[in-house]
C-alpha cells in the first residue's frame, strides 16, 4: 500500500507488518515447538546412576538443557506472535463490516483497486476508511 506509508501512519503500517509476520510464523513456531518437545522426550527419563558416578547421562544433561533452552525461546516467540494476533482481533472487533474488509485486505497485501471493487466504494472513500481504521487502532493503543 502506498497510502500514508510514511509519516503519521508509519507506526500503523509497522503494526500491519508485525501482524502479517505473526500470522505467517504462528504455524511454523508451533511445528518447531512440537519437534523440540519430541526431541526432549528422550531426555525426560529418570537416571538411576549412582550420584557421582560417571554415568551415561552426563552428556545427556547438556543435550537436555539444549532442548529446554530451544523450547523456552520458541515459547517466547509464540507468546509474542499471539500477542500481536490478539491485538489484531481486538481491533477487528471494534470495526464495522466495511472497515473489517478493508483491514483484512490490507493485511493480505491487496491493492487499493481490488479493495475498491470488493467494497464497491470510490478510491477516496477507501482512503477515508483506512484513516478511520488507523484512528481506531491509535485509540486502542492509547488506552
Amino acid at each position: 500500500m502506498s497510502h500514508s506509508n510514511r509519516g503519521l501512519n508509519e507506526p500503523f503500517y509497522k503494526w500491519i507488518d508485525d501482524v502479517r509476520r505473526a500470522m505467517r510464523k504462528e504455524k511454523e513456531l508451533q511445528e518447531k515447538l512440537e519437534f523440540y518437545n519430541m526431541k526432549l522426550i528422550g531426555y525426560k527419563g529418570v537416571s538411576y546412576d549412582f550420584i557421582g558416578s560417571s554415568g551415561s547421562r552426563s552428556s545427556g544433561d547438556s543435550e537436555l538443557l539444549f532442548w529446554l533452552d530451544k523450547i523456552v525461546i520458541i515459547e517466547n516467540q509464540i507468546r509474542q506472535a499471539n500477542q500481536k494476533l490478539s491485538e489484531y482481533k481486538l481491533v477487528i472487533k471494534k470495526l464495522n463490516d466495511i472497515q473489517k474488509t478493508v483491514l483484512e485486505s490490507i493485511i493480505n497485501n491487496q491493492w487499493i483497486e481490488k479493495i475498491k471493487i470488493e467494497i464497491k466504494q470510490s478510491r477516496s472513500r477507501v482512503y477515508q476508511i483506512i484513516d478511520e481504521i488507523v484512528i481506531s487502532w491509535k485509540n486502542q493503543n492509547n488506552q
